[in-house]
């Protein structure tokens, strides 16, 4: 599925690690994570009063954590959208993450910077992308028009913890699924509408999205039960979990393997002038193989990814 220069099916992001933009130790260790994106940032993570010389660093940031391979995002905030972009639209940069959204116009405006900065300082206009956070009962409300209010988007995600806040409620791991099951499903259809990637672990029983002692298996769970629900990726704040996602958002190897025993099948059918076959006792048609193809388009893209990603590692020296 395409829109514009952006092909939803293999654009792979499927590990966004945040690291503070300002903690040069997890900065430096980063890029040998696996991560399919390193976010660096400059919002929650970064006290008030350190803003301003956070910002001074990304520069220097951005040439450590690609070294890996990995795509670079900045999350910025929404109270220093100029300041921030000022700082943060330089080469080398892949995507800003736009916090606490909740106005198309807000995106729009944001674009305009965007495209500003990007002629005055030689950048390629229009490549920089952009990733959503909705974490207001507003931004929810109004997800699909911002969902599709820039070309630039490529993914939108809710941000749980201040959602929580902006309705009144305490988060408890056993109502995590009644919590949220509205905006994450809400969530999920304004992207595939929007042609854009719906990320995040959606809404699950308890589950503690937060508790950094969360072990592989657990995370990876989580990540494959978002998987099976249409999420391609997730934002985390742990490095341990980086594994456990990318694994989790690839499609299982078993389904491959069948989808590709159906898709000879299938196109063996066809060339008999028949539009369905039998496979291990189930019958498959020509609407099975719009979603074999997607399938198969989308394990290749990954592998490509991780092809890439380890050529990288291997050329910097470091190991995942």
């Amino acid at each position: 599925m395409k829109t514009g220069k952006f092909d939803l099916t293999t654009f792979v992001r499927r590990s966004k690690l945040y690291v503070p933009a300002n903690r040069e130790k997890f900065v430096a260790k980063a890029w040998m994570r696996g991560a399919d994106s390193i976010m660096l940032d400059l919002e929650d993570a970064i006290a008030p009063a350190d803003k301003k010389s956070a910002r001074k660093m990304i520069k220097d940031d951005i040439a450590i954590v690609t070294k890996g391979g990995a795509d670079v995002q900045v999350r910025i905030n929404s109270e220093y959208v100029e300041e921030d972009l000022d700082a943060v639209i330089l080469p080398g940069l892949t995507a800003i993450m736009i916090p606490k959204c909740a106005s198309a116009d807000d995106i729009r405006h944001i674009d305009e910077l965007v495209t500003e900065l990007e002629g005055e300082r030689g950048l390629p206009v229009g490549r920089i992308q952009f990733d959503l956070l909705f974490e207001s009962a507003k931004g929810i409300i109004h997800v699909e028009e911002i969902a599709a209010s820039s070309p630039r988007i490529v993914s939108i995600n809710t941000g749980q913890a201040d959602l929580s806040v902006d309705l009144g409620f305490t988060r408890y791991k056993e109502l995590n699924y009644d919590q949220y099951f509205y905006p994450e499903s809400k969530l999920l259809y304004a992207a595939r509408a929007a042609g854009v990637q719906p990320h995040g672990l959606g809404a699950q029983r308890n589950v503690d999205f937060v508790n950094i002692s969360m072990n592989r298996d657990e995370m990876l769970k989580a990540c494959r039960y978002a998987y099976n629900l249409g999420f391609m990726g997730t934002f985390m704040i742990h490095p341990g979990w980086v594994e456990a996602a990318n694994e989790g958002y690839t499609p299982p190897q078993h389904e491959v393997l069948l989808a590709r025993r159906i898709k000879e099948a299938l196109d063996q059918a066809y060339a008999r002038g028949e539009g369905s076959v039998s496979v291990d006792g189930r019958m498959y048609d020509v609407a099975n193989m719009k979603y074999i193809n997607y399938l198969l388009a989308r394990a290749d893209a990954i592998e490509q990814k991780d092809r890439q990603k380890a050529a990288a590692l291997a050329a910097a020296g470091g190991t995942a």
